[in-house]
């Protein structure tokens, strides 16, 4: 804005000094307006945009999936800044070779929780609800948190995840513009409406993340490869009579021992127990878990004890956690006179391979299988 000159032979009077003055004011503010547009278009170019609002690169198609809480997820471009909130989620996209797109975790997993080839990738992630510490339980993140990561996706296992207090729900962070997905393989309850024998959960949650991040191949990959290593044991065992499935007691020893968990048929375990050849001694009950107390353990006599133990994240520990469970149960005098115990058959698998929802589902079903049918 230009201003005319002031007259060399007449002095401003006191109302012109102050429309002059004003004028000036009004420069000064359309300037610094113009810069700090200029400022926030320059940010805005580096700040990466949410999957709700950003335009589908060329190949990408957007989707709309349907999540745990039936809510619909619509994924307009694959989303580069997911937050994770649960490790069985994180390690699917693991799997599917995501790592890069992840740009937080809600807590910094267990040590063990996850498989070791991904220890490196894991450890640069940072955590929104601080390290881990035993017996600390779930750390739901704060809202400031979560949205100063600026995430275009907030991925959950647990509906604790979104509706523990202090967290963000899912009609919060829809609200803002970010979509959100519960995954169905995790815990689940409305999707599993029937007993688990396989793992359709888990497919179902590979499709959908590959569909939302823009790598349906490799989703397609990653579950066929699953499939056929169950399919090499289905093949030697699928054909069992009922009289040559043991009974089996699936023990999560760190659960605790004086009153213990019994994993019903809503759980993954139970999927891995049958597919493996075996039978679940709780697999009338239509729950994930009821506490029992060790009289109907031993009512239901099983002729082997499968012993779950939290993965210690390294092999040395494992076998001495396992070896503490497994005396615990050969010098218990309630489980004196079981089956499993009068001959000794104890089998041994790792709680995030057997009792959660995920990839190495597959592994267990292989692993179970060669200790229930070692023959075959």
């Amino acid at each position: 804005m230009k201003f005319p000159p002031a007259s060399p032979t007449r002095r401003r009077s006191a109302r012109e000094t102050v429309n002059h003055s004003r004028d000036l004011a009004t420069a000064a503010r359309a300037v610094v307006a113009a810069t700090a547009a200029l400022l926030l278009t320059a940010g805005c170019a580096d700040r990466p945009e949410r999957a709700g609002q950003a335009e589908a690169p060329a190949g990408f198609t957007p989707v709309t999936v349907t999540d745990c809480n039936g809510v619909e997820v619509a994924i307009k471009a694959p989303p580069r800044r997911a937050v994770v909130l649960t490790p069985s989620v994180l390690e699917l996209l693991l799997w599917l070779d995501l790592g890069d797109r992840v740009a937080a975790l809600g807590q910094a997993p267990r040590p063990g929780s996850l498989p070791t080839r991904f220890a490196a990738q894991v450890a640069k992630l940072p955590s929104l609800s601080g390290k881990y510490t035993a017996g600390s339980g779930y750390k739901p993140v704060p809202r400031e948190e979560l949205l100063a990561a600026e995430p275009d996706l907030v991925l959950g296992g647990f509906s604790s995840n979104f509706e523990a207090a202090g967290a963000m729900s899912q009609q919060e962070l829809a609200g803002d513009g970010i979509p959100s997905y519960l995954a169905l393989s995790t815990a689940c309850k409305s999707a599993v409406t029937s007993p688990q024998t396989g793992f359709d959960l888990v497919w179902r949650d590979l499709d959908n993340l590959g569909r939302m991040f823009g790598v349906p191949d490799r989703a397609a990959r990653v579950a066929t490869e699953m499939r056929q290593k169950i399919t090499t044991v289905t093949e030697k065992v699928g054909k069992l009579g009922d009289g040559d499935r043991p009974t089996v007691f699936p023990f999560e020893y760190d659960e605790g021992t004086a009153t213990p968990y019994a994993p019903g048929n809503r759980q993954a375990v139970n999927a891995v127990i049958e597919t493996a050849g075996g039978r679940n001694v709780f697999s009338d009950r239509n729950e994930a878990y009821t506490k029992v107390g060790w009289e109907e353990v031993v009512a239901r006599n099983p002729q082997v004890i499968l012993i779950v133990i939290y993965d210690q994240g390294d092999p040395a520990a494992n076998a001495s956690r396992f070896a503490e469970a497994e005396k615990f149960v050969r010098t218990s005098a309630a489980l004196r006179g079981v089956a499993a115990v009068t001959q000794q058959r104890f089998a041994r698998l790792v709680y995030e391979q057997a009792s959660v929802g995920g990839v190495r589902n597959a592994d267990a079903v292989v692993d179970l299988t060669g200790q229930l049918h070692p023959a075959r």
